[in-house]
């Protein structure tokens, strides 16, 4: 039986109280009126659910080979590889890359950096992966929305979300992004890039130093026709008619990382391809069978210099 929005609710809140505030079992029955059993239960039912993931961390440098070689034949400042247990399951492997991803972010921040957020399952994992991290000590970090709002702004991958719950890992400040990621018309568009209050978010993100970002795919899995509002399953077949292999911030681009012109990049509220790949450091963090061209891409496009990716992708991309 399917659980209702206001149950998942609690899942969620009693399951971040239990892992990510340290609390115990007795203190959150304590506090939200509830009995221990029930508590008990509810944990055991955000994991059923896939509320809760248990993590098993990567060992780091296992594929250092691969690694050098990717830095090599793609030009990157780093690529970091894991070992995925199963290549076929996007699920498995965003939870599997989104640990190393919160392992190279908790290295790499750094005092005072700018840093442009992303969106997806892949980045909502690696944010979950940051609080089973020790804080890094880093003062005066800036969080920015790469582009606008998409879905429901409650859904845990959602940007604002995303971009406010990094924030308070790294103890600093988020800057949302008030707008949508996609207008209805390119008139609305402009509109809204106009607003101040958006131009100078837009702004911001353009100044950082730090990009994190996931690589889309267009399928009718992908979490933009999952969501149903604004990008139907139709336009993204027209799309990869045209050449589109993956996007970023729903900008797509074709197998050599050519940007695909169309009337919905016109109607998209964020950075640009050409606008992120001047941020010094832009980490992608995906893999997976479904997203292999994607990623190769956005490698010989230039968009990203930073690849956290499994260790069959890997070896793909050097095949």
């Amino acid at each position: 039986m399917k659980t209702g929005f206001d149950e998942q609710r609690l899942l969620v809140k009693i399951a971040r109280m239990y892992y990510e505030q340290d609390m115990t079992q007795a203190r959150i029955a304590q506090v939200l009126d509830l009995s221990r059993q029930k508590v008990q239960r509810l944990l055991s039912q955000a994991r059923d659910e896939g509320v809760v993931h248990i993590l098993v961390r990567p060992v780091a440098g296992t594929y250092a080979e691969l690694e050098r070689a990717l830095e090599s034949r793609y030009g990157l400042r780093e690529a970091v590889v894991v070992e995925t247990t199963d290549y076929e399951n996007l699920a498995t492997i965003a939870r599997e890359l989104g640990a190393a991803g919160a392992k190279y972010l908790t290295r790499a921040i750094r005092l005072g950096d700018r840093v442009v957020m992303g969106w997806g399952s892949t980045l909502l994992e690696t944010v979950n992966a940051c609080f089973h991290n020790p804080r890094p000590t880093v003062k005066d970090v800036l969080i920015i929305q790469s582009m606008g709002g998409l879905g429901d702004a409650n859904y845990d991958a959602h940007i604002t979300v995303l971009t406010r719950r990094l924030a308070d890992y790294l103890r600093g400040q988020g800057m949302i992004l008030p707008a949508p990621g996609l207008a209805g018309t390119r008139k609305a568009q402009k509109a809204f890039v106009a607003d101040p209050h958006i131009s100078n978010v837009l702004e911001k993100a353009r100044a950082a130093n730090l990009a994190l970002t996931g690589i889309g795919a267009p399928g009718k899995d992908s979490t933009v026709v999952k969501e149903g509002q604004f990008v139907s399953w139709p336009q993204l077949a027209q799309l990869a008619q045209m050449g589109a292999v993956g996007d970023i911030n729903l900008r797509y681009f074709d197998e050599e990382g050519r940007l695909v012109k169309s009337e919905l990049d016109e109607r998209v509220i964020g950075l640009t391809l050409e606008e992120l790949s001047k941020i010094d450091i832009v980490v992608a963090i995906a893999g997976g069978a479904v997203k292999f061209k994607a990623i190769q891409g956005a490698l010989r496009g230039h968009f990203v210099n930073v690849l956290i990716t499994d260790h069959v992708t890997a070896q793909k991309l050097l095949a």
